[in-house]
């Protein structure tokens, strides 16, 4: 009995060094692990992985956006443009070709055609009927139609909605690149200002230097930038000039009336019987040649609309997109070769 109580008494023993040992290990491992932290402070973290921004991408971006809000905005100015232009045709249709094929503007327009050439073969220097009658006509359709005053407020009107629009529409495609690309804002902000440009200055002439961010910054302050040389457009343009080419077919046609008028007036003298079958006559000549000629001067002034259109559009000095045209020039120009190359 007494060996037995020896034995469990060692064993008593044994079974407490070994829970000290697991106690004194787990202790080992844990001030090990706490080993180089200071006090109070979080174990380690991995380290973030950032991703660095291809700028030849945002190049690309960029350029692409320039080029969307140019040809945006040209849509949008075609379209305001057919808009006035459409209205310019009611009053063609309803004012201008009423009052030109009517029955007494035509004898007015002949008796007129022939004073002026008498007119003309005594004094030399005074115009022939044929360019009596054009300024006549020009001026009629000026004052019926194009309302010059008014027509000068609506071009105004056009390029400023026009240069809104454009302004916009770059704000718009720019702002989703910085999200696209994951460029911190003030990374964009350095990447806007870097790209220069030079836009004319409120009276057409002084170049004002802005960058890009300037440009885009704000609806309006874009808009002021963009229409100093914008303006003068509407300013060029006269009841005249506008009027010229619809003038001059209109003389064509009333040329001939002119011829007629000037047979029929010694008729005329031989009697009322006779008069009253001239104007009879004449009256159903005319019902010919409006029904022949109305739809040619329609066709005429309508394809000079089509031409005035492109004019205020795209003419090299003083178009409405030669500014836009011009911007995206810059832009493409500032950035890499690999990013695009500018509208022609």
């Amino acid at each position: 009995m007494k060996y037995i109580g020896t034995v469990l008494g060692v064993l008593r023993k044994a079974i407490w060094v070994i829970i000290g040992i697991i106690i004194l290990a787990a202790v080992g491992r844990y001030l090990s692990m706490q080993e180089g932290t200071p006090p109070g402070a979080s174990p380690p973290r991995e380290k973030a992985i950032v991703q660095t921004v291809s700028w030849s991408d945002v190049d690309q971006a960029v350029a692409t956006a320039v080029t969307a809000a140019r040809t945006s905005t040209e849509t949008f100015a075609t379209e305001k443009i057919d808009e006035w232009l459409d209205d310019l045709m009611v009053r063609v249709d309803n004012d201008f070709l009423e009052w030109y094929f009517n029955y007494w503007t035509q004898q007015l327009l002949g008796i007129e055609g022939i004073w002026q050439y008498g007119v003309n073969s005594f004094f030399a220097g005074q115009p022939t009927a044929a360019e009596k009658l054009t300024e006549e006509i020009q001026e009629e359709f000026a004052k019926r139609v194009l309302r010059p005053q008014i027509a000068e407020l609506v071009l105004l009107r056009i390029v400023r909605e026009s240069a809104t629009h454009y302004v916009e529409e770059l704000r718009n495609n720019l702002a989703v690149v910085p999200g696209t690309y994951k460029i911190p804002h003030a990374d964009w902000d350095r990447y806007l200002e870097g790209i220069a440009l030079t836009a004319s200055g409120t009276d057409g002439n002084r170049e004002t230097h802005i960058t890009l961010k300037a440009l885009t910054l704000t609806t309006a302050g874009g808009t002021v930038l963009l229409v100093g040389k914008l303006n003068l457009l509407a300013g060029k343009l006269s009841g005249k000039i506008m009027a010229k080419s619809a003038g001059k077919a209109a003389a064509q046609i009333a040329a001939k009336t002119g011829a007629k008028v000037a047979a029929q007036s010694g008729g005329k003298l031989l009697g009322p019987i006779v008069g009253i079958g001239v104007i009879v006559w004449d009256v159903w000549d005319h019902t010919l040649t409006r029904n022949e000629n109305r739809p040619i001067l329609r066709q005429s002034i309508a394809d000079y609309f089509t031409e005035l259109k492109y004019i205020l559009l795209h003419d090299t000095e003083d178009g409405i997109m030669v500014t836009f045209n011009d911007l995206e020039r810059q832009v493409h120009a500032a950035l890499p070769a690999s990013a695009g190359q500018p509208a022609e």
